[in-house]
């Protein structure tokens, strides 16, 4: 599946990799372009790299071009590692900790090492964090069998899409479901009155670490700080309270260090993002008035209810419209299920389920607000630049927080999930690989 995808298609992909290999080199945070410029914006990466992601952006979005992209893919089979480094601007990926490219940066060092072309990079850069991705993804359904609702949200055309591209989507959605299970587990051990064997130490250890990437990866899940503050007033300890402290103190720091030092002119504005973070802190009613606005608006609530299932690509490959409905449809039927089953539980998952619930809600709000303060300018009617993708995480805490969270199941339960499953990843995939070959006409094999 992921052959039928060309280098640099997914969204912010090329950013990515540029901050991905600067980070291969050394280079862990984005630098000045010039030492008397403003804010951190970028850093230095390989020429033909540069050249490589250039080509292939010619065939992003509407762009007429007589250039087909097996061409581009096999040119960039020609070239290799330049060697010679430039400055490129990176300064989206800022917010982002340079942890959350460890995959990328691995599978571009050692291609590097390796002086294979440049297309053969990227197919083995691909495939590091394509098979990241799905080594978090086994583990997390050891952890927690995944219900319905949560294997067709990441069966989904959009997720799947991502999962198949090295941008850090994937693995933040992998890793959200690791973070569920673990917290899971050790929510059930601590009700158990298991707290101070080594499995649930270094259980609680792992939910502070990925909690950590991923708030200062994705910022609006800063909620996610909320759940190991759950266990914690679960099952009191001072070595638990002070790993909680340590991680809000660690968590908030990033995100002020990347709000004080990125200078993003992308977007010409008339006031910082910090000015407008206070405008709307200081006025919250009508921050969710410019979230109601932005979801009534016609154009920009109909895009991202269709991209949040199939709008792939830089926004230019779209699944069929029947497809998109019939994806939703199966989705809000798996959500019924999975909330009438998950009332018949024992009450003692009730302050679980809220957490995640509300951690589902706020992340959602905050993926708004993340996007009005850094990529919108004050006084706005809508909020610009919403996709539906950022709110996959959010959806599959609430499809943790709305299904069964005991781990057995009956062989006739085993049986339908598995034959549902099937039959869902028999028609997502499809329409993902049918939509594929009709945009790039890239042959798998």
């Amino acid at each position: 599946m992921a052959r039928l995808i060309p280098a640099f298609q997914s969204p912010d992909e090329i950013m990515h990799l540029h901050r991905a290999d600067m980070i291969a080199n050394g280079q862990l945070l984005l630098e000045k372009p010039a030492p008397d410029a403003r804010g951190h914006t970028g850093g230095y990466t390989d020429l033909h790299l540069i050249r490589f992601a250039t080509w292939m952006a010619t065939i992003t979005g509407n762009r007429k071009t007589d250039v087909s992209p097996a061409w581009l893919m096999d040119e960039a089979s020609r070239h290799g590692w330049a060697h010679d480094r430039h400055f490129v601007d990176a300064v989206g990926t800022a917010y982002y900790l340079p942890l959350i490219y460890l995959p990328h940066a691995a599978g571009l060092a050692i291609s590097r090492q390796m002086d294979w072309s440049m297309r053969a990079s990227y197919e083995f850069t691909r495939g590091v964090v394509t098979l990241s991705v799905l080594a978090l993804l086994a583990w997390a359904w050891q952890l927690l069998p995944p219900n319905l609702l949560v294997r067709a949200l990441v069966l989904m055309p959009m997720s799947a899409f991502q999962i198949l591209s090295p941008t850090i989507d994937g693995l933040c959605i992998a890793m959200t479901l690791v973070l569920g299970g673990l917290a899971i587990a050790q929510y059930q051990a601590q009700s158990q009155g298991s707290t101070t064997t080594p499995t649930c130490r270094w259980r609680f250890a792992a939910i502070v670490g990925f909690t950590f990437v991923l708030v200062t990866s994705r910022t609006n899940l800063l909620p996610l700080l909320a759940l190991p503050l759950l266990l914690l007033c679960q099952r009191f300890s001072g070595t638990r309270l002070a790993a909680f402290m340590l991680l809000c103190a660690a968590s908030l720091g990033w995100t002020l260090f990347v709000l004080l030092t990125t200078m993003d002119a992308r977007i010409e504005r008339t006031h910082t993002t910090l000015q407008i973070v206070q405008i709307y802190l200081e006025d919250p009613l009508y921050f969710m008035g410019l979230v109601g606005s932005t979801l009534a608006d016609k154009d920009k609530g109909y895009m991202l209810i269709y991209s949040f299932v199939g709008v792939l690509g830089w926004l230019d490959t779209l699944i069929p419209k029947p497809a998109m409905r019939g994806i939703w449809a199966v989705l809000a039927a798996l959500a019924l299920l999975a909330t009438v089953y998950a009332g018949r539980e024992e009450r003692q998952y009730t302050p679980l389920r809220a957490v995640l619930t509300a951690c589902a809600v706020s992340s959602t709000l905050l993926a708004f607000f993340a996007i009005a303060v850094t990529w919108n300018d004050y006084p706005v009617p809508v909020i610009a630049g919403v996709q539906g993708r950022y709110f996959i995480m959010p959806a599959l805490l609430l499809a943790l927080a709305l299904g069964p969270l005991e781990k057995e199941r009956t062989p006739l339960q085993q049986a339908t999930e598995f034959g549902v499953t099937g039959a869902m990843a028999g028609y997502f995939l499809l329409v993902l690989a049918v939509t594929l070959y009709g945009r790039y006409q890239l042959a798998a094999f």
